[in-house]
Formats: structure tokens, C-alpha cells, sequence
């Protein structure tokens, strides 16, 4: 008998398209044609578990869904403010970051911080990090919390430092104004060494490489403690939280990070 499929169910996860099974297919084909009817119960509470009421995904305007595939920011496929779409934007701009990177550098594990930050839209509790700088306009720049301990274990760690410095990113140039609603990448692109470049200052380095979709001037990414206050959270992978909320990062979150970081390393030493 065929496996049953349920809408919001964690799949494999395969690296692409081409390695689903006949099941997966099946699964994502009739994923829409399902009615909230058939959902378990447990879905149908999950957004009760994430940004308070009344508070929107900046990605769809729409509270968190569980969503029908994301194959890049794969740590949300149980409930995000992204939809498919979202999820391969980002995958491209990635791809874009590193594409010029040459032989020696490039490969699939390079840059896991700059993945994960990238995923931030899909993050369902993107609204509990988000805040008007100016509450009396609602046109205000969106504030956006980034935990420290992210920045310095993992987007800024010393070992990251080390692969910026040796392969770099590709950053996309600046279009005409005529231009200014086009994509990233639209008007070419430029190898910078991100160090150099930014100053050694990871905040101006996210202000410039933001999360698709949430690009300046409309958002502004700011670094801050993680307090644990609820009224105050920051941004960090889910990799990288505490069952505890603790202000203080866990050995866990240090020995993943410091582990996915050396294995792109090894990996391009091949390549």
C-alpha cells in the first residue's frame, strides 16, 4: 500500500528534486488539494506556537503556515513564514554569493552562517524579532534583533574570518535607479573580501547581505544580547537555542557550529 501523506510532514529532506520517491511526488502533487478537514488536529494548533496574534510574516503578510516543501531553510518545514517560492530565492541568492568563488573554494557546505541568516524570513517567529525603529509611523524601518552569541560563533567566528579571507563572497553591484526594484545580482557583481570590505564590522556586513526579501532600507539588522526576555528576543538558528532560553549559548550550539564550519573547510581543501 502506498505511504500516507500528510500536509506539514518532515520528508527526508533529499539533496534535490530528482532523488524524491514516487510517495514524496505524489505528496507535494495533492498537498494543495487537501482541506483543513483532513489535517491533524496538532497542525491545526501550531500557530498558536509562534509570533503572538495579530503580528505578520514579513515575507507573506500572513501569520505562520505550515508550508508545503522548503528544500533550502529545510529547519522550518514544520511551520515558517516563507512559502516555496520564498524558500528558492533564497537558495539562489546563496548560490549567487558563492558563485564566483572558483574552484578552490566553492561547494555546498561553504558559508553555513550566511545559509542559516539567509533563512531568517522562513523563521516563524520572524515577528518576535521585528520591531518599528519609529512606532508612530507605519511606514518606519523594520528593526530586525540579531543574537550576539550567532555573530561571534558563527557569522564572525575566527574560523569564518579565516574562509572570508581566503575565498570572499561575491556582492552584488548597485542597479541605476531606474533600476532599483531588480533583484540582486541584476547589474553584476564584485569579489570583495567581507573583512576588509565591512571593516571587520558583521553588523554593516548583514545590512548589506540581507535575508531576500527583507532588504534596506525597509529592514535594519541589529546585533544584541539574548536576555532571554521574551519581550525582547533576537534572531539565532534553531540549531543554536536552548531548551532554557539562556542568555548563555550551550556546548551543543558551540561543538555544531564550530563542527559545520570545519567540515566546509576540509571539504574545499578537496575541491
Amino acid at each position: 500500500l502506498p505511504t500516507p501523506c500528510l500536509v506539514g510532514r518532515r520528508p527526508a529532506l533529499p539533496l534535490c528534486s530528482s532523488c524524491l520517491t514516487d510517495d514524496d511526488l505524489a505528496c507535494q502533487a495533492s498537498a494543495g488539494s487537501m482541506t483543513l478537514r483532513s489535517l491533524p488536529p496538532l497542525l491545526l494548533l501550531l500557530d498558536s506556537t509562534s509570533a503572538s496574534e495579530g503580528d505578520k510574516c514579513a515575507l507573506t503578510g500572513m501569520d505562520p503556515k505550515v508550508p508545503r516543501y522548503l528544500k533550502f531553510c529545510q529547519d522550518y518545514n514544520d511551520l515558517a513564514c516563507c512559502i516555496p517560492g520564498h524558500d528558492l530565492e533564497n537558495q539562489l541568492q546563496f548560490e549567487f554569493l558563492i558563485d564566483g568563488l572558483g574552484p578552490g573554494c566553492k561547494n555546498p557546505m561553504m558559508y553555513p552562517a550566511i545559509r542559516y541568516f539567509y533563512c531568517l524570513g522562513c523563521d516563524p517567529d520572524q515577528p518576535k524579532y521585528t520591531y518599528p525603529k519609529d512606532p508612530e509611523n507605519e511606514d518606519s524601518v523594520q528593526m530586525v534583533r540579531i543574537c550576539s552569541d550567532f555573530v561571534e560563533q558563527a557569522l564572525w567566528h575566527e574560523e569564518t574570518k579565516v574562509q572570508y579571507e581566503e575565498c570572499g563572497v561575491m556582492r552584488p553591484n548597485a542597479c541605476p535607479e531606474m533600476m532599483g526594484d531588480f533583484d540582486p545580482y541584476t547589474c553584476g557583481d564584485d569579489l570583495v573580501i567581507p573583512t576588509i570590505e565591512y571593516n571587520n564590522d558583521p553588523t554593516e556586513f548583514m545590512n548589506y547581505f540581507n535575508p531576500p526579501g527583507m532588504y534596506g532600507p525597509d529592514f535594519e539588522f541589529i546585533v544584541v544580547e539574548d536576555t532571554g526576555n521574551e519581550t525582547e528576543a533576537c534572531w539565532k538558528p534553531k540549531s543554536m537555542r536552548s531548551s532554557h532560553s539562556s542568555a548563555a549559548p550551550s556546548r551543543y550550539s558551540r561543538s555544531l557550529t564550530a563542527g559545520v564550519t570545519l567540515a566546509g573547510m576540509a571539504l574545499r581543501r578537496f575541491l
